[in-house]
């Protein structure tokens, strides 16, 4: 099982994506990430310039706001990186809203329909993905006679990971997804809802054993356990949690930190949940991110690699 284990990365502090991604994979990283908030980070754009910037790694979106805009814009974009990434994308899409609300009316999309609004992308883009001579009537979307060429090399299209803790999110992953992937999410949390989407699959007809489920981690490399708490509790509560969180009670619960041997007992928590992707989210700064990289390259990854 342990041979099956990947990590990746993505930034979450000042630096540039596409050097990020080319150190990443000099590195050994499995995977490099980057989200999409159009307002701050445009995820196509970035996804596609750091395929052409490597040969080896995966990309991945994390994740993709959907609504936000037309499904055929979403499937060209999708298919476009995974072609030009040689079938190294994986493509991992939700609904956003969470700490971004003001994304939505901004680009004409009203918040409580961002759900629906997915739902029916998602739709759109798997007959896109396969078929020929798409047609589609939907509350929001109708397309007719709409054919995507060329096809992603990836069939019948990119791994499609969702994203989101929500039941509407878990109930998506059962229907659509090859893969679930949460922020912030306990292990306690993880079980319950890993056993939820499995039943939903069933009840589906879904095969789901080749499904997915990975962890987006808040990731804080330290000389020790406490030295690496302190500075996750000081970056406070993140989007789309409850302001009154206490946060620093919760940072054992939801953030990898401290030292290499912290992380890796972290990992094997989910690890024993069924996870098998993990998406360290590095809020190093920016003078000692290189240092934080290779303490997870030296001391995490040849871990789980070694012991299989």
């Amino acid at each position: 099982m342990s041979n099956d284990i990947k990590f990746g990365a993505a930034l979450n502090a000042e630096g540039d994506d596409v050097e990020f991604a080319r150190k990443l994979e000099a590195l050994g990283f499995d995977s490099v990430w980057v989200g999409d908030h159009p307002q701050n980070t445009e995820g196509y754009t970035y996804l596609a310039a750091m395929a052409g910037a490597t040969s080896k790694i995966t990309v991945g979106s994390r994740v993709i706001v959907l609504p936000l805009r037309e499904p055929l814009m979403n499937a060209k974009m999708a298919t476009q990186i995974d072609r030009i990434s040689g079938g190294r994308f994986i493509y991992g899409v939700g609904i956003g809203g969470e700490g971004n609300d003001d994304e939505f009316p901004n680009l004409g999309v009203p918040l409580k329909e961002r759900g629906r609004r997915g739902n029916e992308n998602l739709e759109v883009m798997m007959k896109l993905f396969t078929e020929e001579n798409v047609n589609f009537d939907g509350k929001y979307y109708h397309v007719r006679n709409l054919t995507l060429n060329p096809k992603p090399i990836q069939r019948p299209h990119p791994p499609i990971w969702m994203g989101g803790r929500a039941p509407e999110a878990v109930a998506r992953a059962a229907k659509y997804a090859d893969g679930w992937f949460p922020n912030l999410n306990t292990v306690d949390g993880l079980r319950e809802r890993v056993k939820e989407i499995k039943r939903q699959a069933n009840e589906l007809k879904r095969d789901m054993s080749d499904f997915k489920i990975g962890i987006v981690a808040r990731t804080f490399v330290g000389p020790n356990h406490d030295v690496a708490h302190a500075e996750a509790a000081a970056r406070g509560v993140p989007p789309g949690t409850r302001t009154s969180t206490d946060w620093d009670a919760m940072v054992d619960r939801y953030a990898a930190h401290g030292t290499g041997k912290d992380i890796i007992e972290y990992c094997e928590r989910y690890i024993a949940e069924g996870a098998s992707h993990f998406v360290f989210n590095m809020y190093s700064p920016p003078e000692r991110m290189d240092h934080d990289l290779e303490v997870l390259k030296t001391d995490v990854l040849p871990y789980f690699r070694d012991r299989g």
